[in-house]
């Protein structure tokens, strides 16, 4: 595999947003504009280290995963068999994220208080026999080394047995429910999922393997990440590393209650560098279908702008109500022209900055797009889900009623016998819940929110890079990461309740 790019994160400048040649009419008041703001949960307390290792220990499905992934190796079998249990290396693995490093992990894990807290929790989970077969003292740094392999070999079986007992800990914990809470525009907290990617920084920012020192012509040797690359995060800021994609849910008005559902790498290296390769918007469709198979229900679910009129058409067909910022530079694109012999008007709907808009002409001559009113959200089951706006068209004569899809139709789908292409990519230039918007602005701040899981990821390790290499590496380590999260808001809800 070859050498990352040499150059060096860098922070860009913004551009500049080249201004639009219409005007944009104001945002109407309709079933949109929210009555009363969300209100500001209670601040979340801070967990010492010791208290965050009883909660991870505490977890019943850390023991059902790490037996499922790992199975006890039976008596008679070939090889050597491991010092420790596999659910030691599990909780090995989630102590990285609890004491920085691999290294501060076991030498807390050797510590007499913390050792016996780990047997305490073996005995309560696996049994008397479980326990005392445990060595005097936890594991050391050579014992991590020699089965983190085979955690790199089980990755897939690892990720997925994960995602299953972290989803079916969120239903456990009345997340995801399955009967719709709040409304469609306003969905309650505990059923949006929200997700966003982070790039992971590797131990090391070197990108040749080789270098020579300048003032004595030494080869120097480096250790390189064979996956990372230099990658943008917020749109400007160049960050070299692995990209992680995370889905996540939490509870209202609750402190330590976010759940991780979902994780997977997207890779950016070359398609002949990388064969494996699967790119941020297509892996976060993915997980979140999973999340919806496991899980369904009336969910919304929140992204960034990397996901496109065709992936939310894919996740709306599904059952998502999908919600995303609107993309930049995208031209108002005609909808329908209205004609009421009655009335004797006609009205020219276009979609412009993800809402249905009236095409009007100003006195100077200039074009504007006036919203319309949306007056109700309605939904429909089937073979495929259907979202709809019912419009409030306003007119000298008196309102018009229209009912207009906001999903991707059939005829949308069909191809256009001259371009060959489809006819109108509808989810692209129309949102179930546009974005400016007080509804819209509400599920932007829970997005938002779902970004501190990240910060805190970075605060976790040491330097704030994470102690592996390679995208697989990566993966290992934020997978103990959301273990030691996810027993932290299990132990929290067990006590609240």
């Amino acid at each position: 595999m070859g050498a990352p790019s040499r150059r060096r994160p860098v922070s860009r400048p913004k551009a500049k947003k080249r201004k639009p040649d219409y005007i944009m009419g104001p945002v109407p008041r309709d079933v949109f504009s929210l009555s009363s703001p969300e209100p500001p949960g209670p601040a979340a307390r801070s967990l010492p280290e010791l208290e965050r290792l009883e909660f991870l220990v505490a977890n019943p499905d850390l023991y059902e995963v790490a037996e499922q992934v790992f199975p006890t190796r039976t008596p008679g079998t070939r090889g050597r068999r491991p010092a420790y249990p596999p659910f030691i290396y599990l909780i090995l693995l989630a102590s990285v994220s609890i004491f920085e490093t691999a290294e501060m992990a076991c030498a807390n894990l050797q510590h007499e208080h913390m050792w016996k807290t780990v047997r305490e929790a073996v005995r309560e989970h696996c049994g008397d026999a479980a326990a005392d077969d445990l060595p005097e003292t936890g594991p050391q740094r050579h014992h991590w080394h020699d089965f983190r392999p085979k955690m790199l070999d089980a990755l897939d079986e690892l990720r997925e047995a994960s995602r299953d007992a972290w989803i079916n800990q969120a239903l456990a914990q009345g997340l995801l429910a399955q009967k719709r809470r709040g409304s469609l525009v306003r969905p309650h907290r505990s059923q949006v999922i929200t997700g966003d990617g982070t790039v992971a920084r590797p131990a090391s920012d070197q990108t040749e393997e080789f270098t020579t020192d300048e003032k004595t012509d030494e080869l120097k040797r480096h250790r390189v990440d064979p996956d990372a690359t230099i990658q943008l995060e917020g749109g400007d800021r160049e960050i070299y590393g692995n990209k992680i994609v995370v889905f996540s849910v939490r509870g209202e008005c609750s402190p330590h209650s976010r759940i991780i559902l979902n994780v997977d790498t997207a890779r950016h290296q070359s398609e002949k560098l990388d064969p494996d390769r699967q790119e941020e918007a297509e892996v976060a469709v993915r997980l979140a279908t999973e999340i919806r198979v496991r899980a369904p229900g009336p969910h919304t679910v929140v992204y960034d702008k990397a996901w496109r009129g065709v992936h939310r058409a894919r996740l709306i067909r599904a059952g998502f109500l999908v919600f995303t910022r609107q993309y930049d530079g995208l031209k108002p694109q005609p909808l329908k022209k209205y004609r009421y012999e009655a009335t004797d008007c006609t009205h020219h709907v276009y979609a412009a900055e993800g809402r249905a808009c009236e095409r009007l002409l100003t006195v100077e001559g200039k074009t504007l797009y006036n919203p319309i009113p949306v007056r109700e959200v309605e939904h429909r089951n089937g073979e495929e889900t259907r979202f709809y706006h019912v419009l409030e068209m306003p007119c000298r004569n008196g309102p018009h009623v229209e009912r207009i899809p906001v999903y991707e139709t059939r005829e949308d789908r069909s191809l256009d016998p001259r371009t060959k292409r489809m006819r109108f990519n509808r989810a692209e230039h129309l949102r179930i819940i546009p974005p400016a918007t007080a509804a819209g602005n509400r599920l932007i701040g829970f997005r938002q929110d779902s970004e501190s899981g990240f910060s805190t990821l970075d605060e976790t390790h040491r330097l704030r890079r994470i102690p592996a290499y390679g995208a697989d590496g990566a993966l290992l380590i934020y997978i103990g990461y959301a273990w030691a999260k996810n027993s932290v808001a299990l132990g929290i809800d067990r006590r609240t309740r």
